[in-house]
C-alpha cells in the first residue's frame, strides 16, 4: 500500500489518464447528478438561471425547429428546455445515471448513453453544443477527433457552439496540495476515506490537472481531471476546417471583451 501511495503521489505526466471510471462510476455519478440538479451550484452544470439565459441565447442563433445535438447533456437541463421550445433534440452523455434521469423527465428528447468521442453521424444536425468547458479537458488527439466528428455530423452551414476557460481562470490556480477526512463517506466514495488532493500546472501554466487520491480500507484510487486555457487565436488555429463565426465572453451570448474567464465560440461548417 505504501509503495502504491508513493507512486500515486508523484506529479502526473502531462495528459496522464485515470485508470478508473469517473463520469459513470456507480457512486460518484450520484453526486454528479445531485450537482446537475442543484439550481444554485456551478458544479456539474451551471446555475439554472444561467442555463435559462444560455438557452434563450442559443435559440436566437439556431434555425427554427432545427435538429440539435447536445454533447455531454448530463441530466438534460439544456435539452429539455430546447425540446420544449420546439427543437428536434438529441442528448448524449456517458453517465447511465444522468441519461436515465433525463429520459424519465423528458419524453420529447432522444437520449443516448455514449462517449461523445465515438459519435458517427453524417450531415444530420443543424447545430451541435458542448457546454461547460468539456472540450478543454480532452487531450490534443481527442480534440482533433471530436472536431472532425462534429464537422462530419453537421449539415452544410451548421453550427458548433462550445465554451472554454481562458488564462484568467487559471490565475488563481497553483501547484498546491490538501487533504481531508471523510468518516461518513463523501463525493468520491460511500465508504470512510481520506482524500489527498493536488493541483499541478504545465505548459507555461496553460494546462492544469486536479488530482484526487481516495484512500479507503480497500485500497487507493486516483482520479485526474484536466483543463486547458484558451485564447481566440489558439482556438481559431485548432478547429479547422471550421470557421469561427462569432466569439462571446460566455455561453449566454455576452459580448466579447477579452476580460472574461471563459470564451464561447460559434463555429460554422462552410456551405458545400
Amino acid at each position: 500500500m505504501t509503495d502504491k501511495l508513493f507512486q500515486l503521489l508523484q506529479k502526473p505526466n502531462l495528459w496522464q489518464r485515470s485508470p478508473e471510471p469517473f463520469w459513470d462510476d456507480e457512486h460518484i455519478s450520484k453526486g454528479m447528478l445531485e450537482a446537475h440538479l442543484n439550481p444554485d451550484w456551478d458544479a456539474a452544470s451551471r446555475k439554472h438561471d444561467s442555463i435559462d439565459r444560455s438557452v434563450e441565447w442559443l435559440s436566437s442563433i439556431f434555425p427554427a425547429h432545427g435538429k440539435i445535438l447536445d454533447l455531454g447533456c448530463g441530466a438534460g437541463l439544456y435539452t429539455k428546455r430546447l425540446s420544449d421550445m420546439g427543437y428536434d433534440v438529441t442528448g448524449l452523455d456517458f453517465s447511465k445515471r444522468s441519461i436515465a434521469y433525463a429520459k424519465s423527465h423528458d419524453t420529447k428528447t432522444s437520449y443516448i448513453y455514449q462517449n461523445y468521442l465515438e459519435i458517427d453521424y453524417s450531415a444530420e444536425f443543424d447545430a451541435v453544443t458542448l457546454i461547460y468547458c468539456d472540450y478543454a479537458a480532452l487531450t490534443s488527439d481527442e480534440r482533433k477527433k471530436l472536431v472532425a466528428s462534429v464537422f462530419k455530423s453537421l449539415k452544410p452551414g451548421g453550427l458548433f457552439i462550445l465554451d472554454v476557460f481562458t488564462e484568467k481562470h487559471f490565475r488563481d490556480k497553483e501547484n498546491k496540495t490538501s487533504w481531508s477526512l471523510n468518516g461518513n463517506g463523501g463525493f468520491w466514495s460511500a465508504n470512510p476515506h481520506i482524500c489527498l488532493e493536488a493541483t499541478y500546472l504545465y505548459e507555461n501554466n496553460t494546462v492544469a490537472v486536479d488530482q484526487c487520491i481516495v484512500i479507503t480500507d480497500y485500497g487507493a484510487t486516483e482520479y485526474l481531471i484536466w483543463d486547458t486555457a484558451y485564447s481566440v487565436e489558439k482556438m481559431t488555429n485548432e478547429v479547422l476546417p471550421f470557421k469561427v463565426k462569432c466569439v462571446f465572453d460566455d455561453a449566454c451570448g455576452s459580448p466579447y471583451t477579452g476580460e472574461a474567464e471563459t470564451l464561447c465560440f460559434v463555429l460554422e461548417r462552410g456551405m458545400e
